[in-house]
Formats: C-alpha cells, structure tokens, sequence
C-alpha cells in the first residue's frame, strides 16, 4: 500500500489543496530569495546526490518534501509548477516582473546564464528547505530529534555527473530513474512512496496551458520518450546507457574549461566570438547534458525543461562547476555584452553586465533584483561545496584532480567487451556482467613532459534546425543507423544545441553557437590498440582525417544531411600542453592551433577560407 502521506490530487496533500505547508515562509510584497537560513553560524554544503542518500535522515525529508513540493498549489509564486515554469511555457508573468519578449524569463546564450540560474536554484532551495522543516516535525515520527537536526543542515543536492560513480554504478543515479516509486525506512517503519525524482505529473490545467505538442498531451514529464503520442513512456535505461557512454566527455570538458579558459566571458556563454581562444563553455557542456536527458522529452526544450525534477539535480551541478571555477579565477567575471536572444524580462540587443537586474528574482520584499554582482558569492544564499569550502586554489585543484584527472584523460581507465570494444558501464550492468569488468589503463605522459590536446571544435547557427539537435563526433567506423550513434563505441561526445520548442531561423539575426569534443583521450585509446603513434604529429593528423566523422541528428534520431545545417563548421585544433607536476596544479596549455588539413574539403568542414 502506498504511503497516504501522498495522496494523489485532492488528496491529504493533494496539489489543489488550499492549505499550504505550514513552515513555507510567508511574505508580504515580493518573494524575497535569501537562500536556505544557517544555523548556529556554519554554512552547510550542497551534497552529491549519492552521498546525500548515505544520509538516511536527508535522504527520507528530501523525498518527503520533494512528494509535497510537486502538490503545492499552483496558484502561489513558491510552488513547484509556477518556480519550474519561470524557465520557459507557460510565458506568464512570475512575481509580478512582466514580461518585454513571448519566452521563459531564462538567459541562455548570454553573458548572464551561469549567473541567472545562482538564484533561480537558490530559490527552489529555500522553498524545498521549508518543506523539509515542517515535514521533519509533523510528519516523521521522530523521537530523538534525529530528523530535526538532519533538516536545519539541509540543502540541495547535485547530480555529478562528471564523475564515473563511486560505487561502480551508472552515471545516472537510480533513484532518479528506476521506478517510479521509492521505499523509504523511517523511524516508523517502511513506506513506498511516489518518486518525486523520477517525473513531474501534470494535471489538466496545466496541459491546457501549453500550446505545443506533444507537451500539451504528455501526464508526466518524458526522458527520451518511446513516442510523440500521449501513450509515450520514458526510456530511462536508454537514457542511463547515452549519459554513462559520454561520461569522459562531460570530465575532459569540465577540466578543459578549468585548465584553459581564464575569463568569464569565455567560460560561460555558448555564443562565438569570431578567433576567440576557445570553443567550449559551460553553458554548452550544460546543453550536452540536457541534450542526452531529454531526447525529445521535456530536459532537452528550453521551454519545459524546469518540470523535470533532474533539472534542479542537474542545475545544482552546473552551479557547482561555476563555483569552483570562481574559487580558481577571483579576479574574472560578468563583462558588459549585448544579449544575443534576450529574455522574457531582457530585450534581444539590450546591454548588460554585472548590475543587470537578473529578473525575475527578488532579493528583498521592496522589488529590489540579484544582479550577477551580488549573487557572486554562494554563501549569500547559504550553501557551499565541499570543493570550496575554507580552501585555498591549490587545494581548490587538488579537489578537482582526485575527482576528475583519470575520466579526463590523465589516466585512461575503459572496460572492454568480449568483442574487444570499447562499451560504458551501463550495459554492461543491464546484461547481468560483473562491474569488476577488465579495465585497461593508458597512463598520462610524464608529469615532466609536454603532450599535445587534440580537440574537435562545433560551431552552427543556433537556429540551424528550428529546434534542438546533435552533432555527433566519431573516431573511426559506426554503425549507418542514427539511432545507434549515441551509443556507438567509437563516438568520443555528442554536442546538443539547446533551443526553445521552436526557434524560426532569421539569417539576419542568428546566433552563432560553439561547443567542443576533446579528442585525446580517445586518441590515446587508439595508441594503445597500436592505431596511432600520438608521439607522431603529421601520422596524427593523418590518422584523424581518415577517421575522425561527424554527423547531425534531430532530437528524434533522424539524420541531417551536414551540408544541409546552416552554418556548421566542424574543425580541429590542437595546444601544446606542459603537463603538472603536482596533484595541486594543472596542466599549463600553449596557443591553440587551428590543424584545417583535417576538415578542409569534407561536408561542414572548416576550410583555408573560413573565420576561425
């Protein structure tokens, strides 16, 4: 029997209900965002979702509060549905901020993304943190206060998913995508409960508000959904298998961007700046992510992507990231910038910089906005991470080097098949094999010497396709069939432009997007097989013309001819890199050299003729 604590719409708690949790701090005038409160004067720190769950206290409030989060009345500012919806659908004002442009109050390919979605998160935070409070008193039966002391602790997890999983488990956690309900062990025994992680139920209303299909048909929010017909199911084991298959993509991105881009306007917009240092950002190694998640269901359209409860999981990360490169670079930040989209609250060409109001989020009851100025810092909303904490740059990177160095290419660790392929983790766990599978390792370079980075860059108009789409990266053979290539041994990443449900091209006015795929790693697998001799620059080189491919699909598995996708230009570069000599350094990276050999003359290649 499932818990009556949840009960479905109209229920005890039902979404419809009038009374709201009582410990949901009440406000005159605007909701005012101040983050989780801190307790006794020490900052708790935001937990990787895995590590969280060891805590069985956190664990049980999380998916309590969560359950009842996801049943608030939608009618209030602070409820799950309308805080999911300030992303994008249903474009209706949020807090009393109206909107200058038809779309979600989000920044995207802008100087402001990283720093728009600090508060934005920090806002579910407080309101979950208010939930976990009432629920740890009037809900769970707890007679040594465990729980109460558990829940004044509280805040947000994040789903690392840059890091091969500590237990030898896939990249995606499975509580997020195993069932959709969950057994708790509380103090009073055992109760099944629905999985708050694994979808977001719509009621009718909410369908009704949204003018797009399938979207407007779907109960619940999709992950890769089986079909476009309101009969669609998610496939969250395909969707596991593609996030753990890219897994070393999503760790030589994040330490690419540490080691490599110095400034904030590098490091955090998707939008090219013509012969810039770099093609890689955190905002498009954030659209990877989504891409993957989503496969057509509502994490990979700008519009609905907040309604999946792994978007705050995944958010949550993306903030992280930014906080550690904070920690690395104190002296780089928000610039001045003309907004390449705009925003529901910010006109398309508007200037902004640091003092932007980063509508539509209130820092007090008097109206008054976050700007990227003052959210800066994440103790201004209460939390930390255990990379940052109390921590110097040295010891900044040495956190970052235990977590990340081996999956980003310093040491190559890839378990094998009886094929002798190159295959994730996760099938091998879905065909009942041992996770003590053999794993080969490729050691890095001498920490004394240099070696060089190969890397793939991706530039494409944002608006190429009218809608969210891949570019798939291969080193060697793949099989014909689009709908393998997200699974293939031989894809090194698959890049995700990230657009709204539609977004009609305007040659006039388009955005130009980046990304890259580091390519090293896969190369030095490839050394390893005796393919390549990396040691060999012009055999390099060679080698990658004759086997690096790439290819474009829609969200929906379908092949797009290259030469048919406005604006794409694939290329590579490579960097000379002194590698560190110690645990608590990074890699020192040379100029980036465009190698236009490699791509010139094939389908969307870059050539001698066209901007870097």
């Amino acid at each position: 029997m499932y818990s009556k604590l949840f009960q479905g719409q109209g229920g005890a708690l039902g979404r419809d209900h009038q009374d709201q949790p009582g410990n949901v701090r009440r406000q005159s005038g605007s909701f005012a965002i101040t983050g989780a409160p801190v307790i006794d004067g020490r900052i708790p720190q935001r937990l990787e979702i895995r590590q969280l769950r060891k805590n069985n206290a956190q664990w049980n409030l999380y998916l309590l509060a969560l359950n009842r989060f996801q049943q608030m009345d939608q009618s209030d500012v602070r409820s799950y549905y309308q805080l999911s919806g300030i992303h994008g659908q249903p474009f209706t004002e949020w807090d009393g901020v109206p909107l200058v442009q038809n779309m979600g109050y989000c920044s995207h390919t802008s100087n402001l993304f990283a720093t728009w979605h600090r508060p934005y998160v920090a806002a579910f935070e407080q309101v979950l943190y208010d939930i976990v409070q009432e629920v740890a008193t009037s809900v769970v039966n707890d007679t040594n206060d465990e729980y109460k002391k558990a829940a004044s602790t509280f805040r947000h997890p994040y789903w690392d998913w840059a890091a091969p999983s500590s237990d030898g488990g896939p990249v995606l956690p499975a509580p997020v995508s195993g069932s959709p309900y969950i057994v708790l062990y509380l103090p009073n025994g055992s109760q099944t409960v629905n999985n708050p992680l694994y979808q977001y139920k719509f009621t009718s209303s909410d369908l009704s508000s949204f003018p797009d299909s399938p979207f407007n048909v779907w109960q619940e929010t999709m992950r890769y959904p089986s079909t476009k017909s309101a009969a669609a199911t998610s496939q969250n084991p395909l969707v596991s298998q593609q996030i753990s298959q890219s897994q070393d993509s999503y760790a030589q991105r994040f330490m690419n961007l540490l080691e490599a881009y110095p400034r904030f306007v590098n490091f955090s917009s998707s939008a090219w700046t013509p012969n810039s240092p770099g093609y890689d950002s955190l905002e498009s190694l954030h659209n990877q992510i989504h891409g993957l998640v989503g496969n057509g269901g509502h994490m990979a359209i700008i519009d609905y992507a907040g309604f999946d409860p792994l978007f705050w999981l995944h958010h949550a990360q993306v903030d992280r990231l930014l906080a550690i490169w904070q920690a690395l670079y104190p002296n780089s930040y928000v610039e001045a910038s003309d907004e390449r989209i705009g925003s529901a609250a910010i006109a398309q060409g508007a200037r902004t910089d640091v003092n932007t109001p980063l509508k539509p989020f209130h820092n007090d009851t008097n109206g008054n906005f976050w700007t990227s100025a003052t959210a800066s810092n994440v103790e201004n909303f209460g939390y930390s991470y255990p990379e940052i904490q109390g921590k110097s740059i040295s010891e900044v990177k040495a956190a970052v080097n235990a977590l990340y160095a081996a999956s980003s290419g310093k040491t190559i660790s890839r378990r094998s098949n009886v094929a002798g392929h190159d295959t994730p983790l996760a099938p091998l766990i879905a065909a009942g094999l041992s996770n003590e599978a053999p794993v080969e390792a490729v050691p890095d370079p001498p920490a004394t010497g240099n070696y060089t980075e190969w890397l793939s860059n991706i530039r494409v108009a944002k608006d190429a396709l009218e809608q969210t789409f891949f570019v798939h990266i291969f080193l060697g053979d793949f099989n014909p069939d689009p709908k393998t290539w997200t699974f293939e041994p031989n894809l090194v990443g698959s890049h995700a432009v990230l657009t709204p449900y539609v977004m009609k091209r305007d040659p006039a006015q388009t955005t130009i997007v980046t990304g890259q795929i580091p390519l090293t790693r896969a190369l030095r697998v490839d050394e390893q097989k005796g393919l390549v001799n990396m040691k060999d620059e012009e055999k390099t080189k060679e080698y990658l013309t004759r086997n690096l491919h790439w290819r474009v699909t829609t969200m929906d598995d379908k092949d797009v001819p290259r030469d048919q996708v406005p604006d794409l230009k694939i290329s590579v570069v490579a960097a000379n890199v002194q590698a560190a000599q110690a645990d608590d350094e990074f890699p020192v990276w040379g100029e980036l050299k465009v190698q236009q050999d490699i791509t010139n003359g094939r389908p969307a290649g870059l050539g001698s003729e066209d901007d870097v």
